[in-house]
């Protein structure tokens, strides 16, 4: 039976320098960083506020004041309040406990640079039903890499290993000691999606062990050792970990081919071409779909864009130029004969006449 939710709020980290991104986060956070013409915070904001969840705590650090100026103006006139403390947190836990004293119940923690559309209020609802200090969120992937951990659970969707990053003889060691027992999941596949459920209670442990900064590698692993109940909740749903150029094109053309239920560009779309305002194109110019258009963009005689491709405002293509599979940021310049293919421009780029770039590149 579903217990009624007590949750009170939720915090979202956006501290993070998101250094794997460069050079698309030299200049701006990595949770502003646009996903077809949607900042990534958006989607952090939205799935909390979907639930009817009220108060949203941001915790920020690395060009915190560019985070707090956009949600500041975007959000000015919802119905939901915004607190962005001045803070300077080491970890992901101690940003938790930095804000503590605003937290009245139990609460939600997500992070502002995935791209997921996990069933926010399902996962509550699951959390809701059983009396785990945290509820996490993970999600089966197809292709295993060394960068994600080892996650066993019983019948009861119960955590009774989590290992983030383990090395290769913890790895043995867990497979051996929990080979034959009988659990419902044990997968190197298992990824921590990053959003996490956590009972009041769990501040009074923040408080009282100040060594406990990360919730991966220090605070669940004490949660297990002291025998504190933690689950699982699995579900199918999208998740993208941009953590590289590679990884955040693949996000924008999974939108645009309509992979991520419930995200869509912005702007009228036409049969897989999103236009927004002033959008001038040439008659002699070919578009080929899908490809999102911000506002205020000229593109010039024989140009080719598309597919999969994705121009924000202000931007000019010259003459005779192709950009395909690709994110021109806003205010950018493609000169005339260039190719685009697999690649990042980002703002305030000029890129000369005649220009190749390729085989996901960044320029900046």
């Amino acid at each position: 039976m579903i217990k009624i939710s007590n949750i009170d709020c939720a915090v979202i980290l956006a501290g993070g320098k998101g250094t794997r991104l460069r050079p698309l986060t030299t200049y701006k956070p990595k949770p502003l960083v646009q996903i077809a013409l949607i900042p990534m915070i958006d989607f952090a904001i939205r799935q909390i506020t979907d639930t009817g969840l009220k108060k949203i705590v941001i915790a920020v650090k690395y060009l915190g004041e560019q985070i707090r100026d956009y949600v500041t103006e975007t959000y000015s006139s919802e119905d939901f309040e915004i607190i962005i403390p001045d803070m300077d947190p080491v970890g992901t836990a101690d940003a938790v406990r930095l804000v503590s004293d605003i937290i009245e119940g139990d609460f939600v923690v997500s992070m502002a640079d995935i791209v997921s559309n996990l069933p926010l209020q399902k996962m509550i609802d699951f959390f809701s039903s059983t009396d785990s200090y945290a509820t996490i969120s993970l999600k089966n992937i197809d292709f295993p890499t060394k960068k994600f951990g080892v996650i066993l659970l019983d019948k009861e969707q119960n955590i009774e290993i989590f290992l983030e990053k383990p090395k290769p003889e913890e790895m043995l060691f867990t497979t051996l000691a929990f080979a034959y027992r009988p659990v419902s999941e044990f997968h190197q596949n298992l990824v921590n999606t990053g959003v996490y459920i956590f009972k009041h209670r769990v501040l009074e442990i923040l408080e009282n062990f100040k060594d406990i900064n990360d919730f991966g590698q220090e605070l669940f692993p004490y949660l297990l050792q002291e025998k504190f109940k933690i689950n699982g909740y699995v579900d199918d749903y999208y998740w993208m970990d941009c953590g590289n150029v590679r990884s955040y094109l693949w996000a924008n053309w999974d939108i645009l081919r309509g992979f991520v239920e419930g995200i869509v560009p912005p702007g009228k779309n036409i049969n897989g071409v999103w236009k927004g305002e002033n959008v001038d194109i040439s008659q002699t110019a070919k578009i080929i779909p899908p490809v999102v258009f911000g506002n205020n963009i000229k593109v010039e005689d024989n140009v080719t864009i598309g597919p999969f491709s994705i121009i924000d405002d202000k931007v000019n293509v010259r003459a005779n130029s192709t950009i395909d599979h690709s994110v021109i940021w806003k205010s950018s310049e493609i000169g005339s004969d260039s190719f685009i293919e697999k690649s990042v421009i980002c703002e305030n780029v000029k890129i000369e006449k005649k220009r190749k770039v390729i085989n996901y590149s960044a320029i900046d």
